[in-house]
């Protein structure tokens, strides 16, 4: 497929097996907008697509810090925030509340709190008090989860083996204190036991191999080896592809135009305002005049709350199609919709 345009995009498209087994086209598209006081302006030139994942450390024990924008098809749309917590006025707190929300669409929150450990003064482990910060990266480095060792064996929270907190009876026989999460639910920190799990929670993409994601990859066994190699096993669902947070998953997929609501994120301002781009996209055949057009579903928004407090926010969108005749589409455009 020849794809091209005059948009302030990169795109691409690339052949994939369906679920039907049938071979289809999928053709994305990224843009990336700076949102100020001054509006929002698409930046030039646009980004790169995400090849592959990109992990902040090793693969096998940090956590996902993009995920590759090569998907067949994602059946909600990923709302991905990355950035730093921050305490409103820049008080340091013990800790503070980050919700998201969109209208009629999406809620979302959870805490996110100073250093703490666990720690065992007398015969029972207690969860100290949390030191007052001003700061929390949003990193599953920071919420409930990693690893641990008893003996020769390391246990690794399928969760979320990036994170801090899981700790084993056995692997806490030897230590004196161990480092407790920073990002969770309020009301599980005040209940909290030493090995008992708590909820992961969080703004960033899941990687594949992490729980709950897994789950839906289908059963890679020695049938499928045989019979189904390179194609995804039969009991594989599409949701496999959505790398955001169940909670923040949102289907049918966004239209753009709505306005996302965030807290806990700046020092200037309590709610953050954020209203998505109106763009639509729609591919276009210029093989086949008697082709409608297709729309683009909006399945992937990132936004970057980093610099927030500096009067811009970067916010990276993605649209993706399938196109079941190739041929009728072997020459094609992306236009606004």
């Amino acid at each position: 497929m020849n794809i091209s345009s005059t948009l302030p995009i990169s795109h691409t498209a690339f052949a994939h097996w369906h679920t039907d087994d049938t071979e289809i086209g999928v053709v994305v598209a990224k843009a990336t907008f700076v949102l100020s006081a001054e509006g929002t302006v698409p930046q030039l030139p646009p980004p790169d697509l995400e090849l592959v994942d990109v992990f902040t450390g090793d693969p096998a024990t940090s956590a996902l810090d993009f995920e590759q924008d090569i998907a067949p098809h994602k059946p909600k749309t990923d709302l991905v925030v990355r950035g730093t917590a921050r305490s409103y006025q820049g008080t340091p707190r013990r800790d503070w509340p980050v919700t998201i929300s969109i209208p009629d669409r999406l809620s979302y929150g959870f805490h996110v709190r100073g250093p703490s450990q666990w720690l065992k003064p007398g015969r029972k482990w207690q969860l100290s008090q949390p030191d007052p910060v001003t700061e929390v990266p949003l990193t599953y480095a920071l919420a409930y989860g990693g690893q641990c060792t008893d003996g020769e064996d390391t246990h690794f929270f399928e969760q979320n083996p990036a994170g801090l907190g899981f700790m084993t009876e056995a692997a806490a026989a030897e230590l004196q204190s161990w480092v407790a999460p920073q990002i969770g639910l309020l009301a599980e920190f005040m209940a909290a036991t030493p090995f008992e799990p708590m909820a992961v929670h969080g703004t960033m993409p899941i990687a594949k191999s992490w729980l709950p994601r897994r789950a839906v990859a289908g059963t890679f066994d020695k049938a499928w080896e045989r019979d189904r190699h390179p194609r995804m096993p039969l009991d594989y669902d599409l949701g496999f592809w959505n790398a955001a947070p169940l909670r923040l998953q949102l289907g049918p997929h966004l239209q753009g135009d709505e306005m996302i609501e965030i807290t806990g994120v700046s020092h200037k301002r309590e709610t953050v305002s954020l209203q998505l781009p109106g763009a639509k996209l729609l591919l276009q055949s210029r093989s086949s005049a008697n082709e409608p057009p297709i729309s683009m579903a909006l399945d992937t928004i990132d936004l970057d709350v980093e610099t927030i407090d500096d009067g811009h926010v970067a916010m990276t969108l993605l649209w993706r199609t399938i196109v079941p005749d190739r041929d009728a589409f072997s020459d094609a455009e992306i236009i606004r919709g």
